[in-house]
């Protein structure tokens, strides 16, 4: 409890913030951004909100994100930064710079893989969700949850469980998300409807293409797809779009590794991995990424058919090796 209470100290001792999540939002980003933001709010604080791309439309029933930017004008020079979900600065985006000149860091996050960037650092790999040490946090503040918060907080915590089904669940995530919908008798089927259930058609026509370029490797152990920036042009979709589909990946019989590659532009590749049992987090370090020990990711530089082979080629020791070998081994 000594890193919550210092970051609580800095949040009553503090007059304002400036809160930042990662690229490519997700629920629990959004949620937690908006959670801690009204916390703060409600404090008496001056407080902004940024991510460094536009709230993914999913997500944008939650109150108060229309409160977010992810334009960088409006941050104050003189504000703690607030950095939220980010296993590293380098997921910021264009907001690193300014959090790096900022007097103030508060770190709050869950991922094994953080580098403790922060003045102080909040950081809990036992949490199932960055929205599981906000809810502490405001537990621990002795703070009425408003129906608002809990909305956020439980969009947080589910969405970062797959709804309750990774192996980062347990019984203090189900306890949290009791109290959540027990202090506003939220409604769980309406939020999952919402963030599980609902695709635009062009969430189906990028998907249908995706899956199209579906490959195995290894005795079929491993499973990769690739999705590119002119794919979702094509299928007038966002970006946001491609989030989950690299489950489908994982979830094949058999399959150890999922693989999703990302052609962007500027000759920049993102990869995500998913796995069943292998330590994908300590695979995605090789490449200078990180996440979890189930779904990590990484960004390279460079042609995407080299960057695949490299990538493919230490997966394929990664399904061979045991886990504590490979942030050892070379390819």
């Amino acid at each position: 409890m000594r890193d919550y209470e210092t970051v609580i100290r800095l949040f009553r001792k503090m007059g304002s913030f400036c809160l930042v999540s990662h690229m490519q939002p997700d629920g629990d980003s959004i949620g937690s951004l908006l959670a801690l933001g009204e916390v703060l709010v409600k404090s008496g604080k001056r407080v902004r909100l940024f991510t460094p791309a536009a709230v993914p439309r999913k997500y944008a029933f939650l109150p108060g994100s229309e409160n977010i930017s992810a334009e960088s004008g409006g941050w104050e020079e003189d504000a703690a930064a607030v950095v939220l979900d980010c296993s590293d600065l380098e997921r910021t985006g264009y907001f690193k710079e300014m959090i790096a000149r900022s007097a103030v860091v508060i770190n709050i996050d869950h991922h094994v893989t953080n580098r403790r960037f922060g003045t102080v650092n909040l950081v809990d790999p036992q949490a199932a969700a960055t929205g599981d040490i906000i809810f502490r946090l405001i537990k621990a503040m002795q703070l009425e949850l408003t129906v608002s918060m809990a909305e956020c907080l439980y969009v947080a915590i589910s969405t970062d469980t797959g709804s309750f089904k990774f192996d980062n669940t347990t019984a203090d995530t189900h306890r949290a998300a009791a109290s959540l919908l027990e202090s506003h008798a939220l409604n769980p089927g309406m939020i999952s409807q919402r963030i599980f259930d609902e695709y635009p058609l062009s969430y189906l026509l990028v998907l249908k293409k995706v899956l199209g370029t579906l490959e195995l490797f290894g005795e079929k152990k491993i499973a990769a797809v690739t999705a590119s920036r002119d794919m979702l042009e094509h299928c007038g979709a966002q970006v946001d779009e491609l989030d989950g589909i690299i489950n489908y990946t994982r979830n094949i019989e058999g399959v150890e590794i999922g693989i999703m590659f990302f052609i962007d532009r500027g000759g920049e590749v993102k990869i995500g991995f998913r796995s069943k049992n292998i330590d994908v987090s300590a695979l995605a370090g090789r490449f200078g990424g990180g996440g979890h020990p189930r779904a990590a990711g990484c960004r390279l530089k460079g042609a995407y058919g080299s960057i695949k082979e490299q990538v493919i080629r230490e997966a394929l020791l990664a399904v061979v090796s045991p886990p504590d070998d490979l942030a050892g081994r070379r390819g």
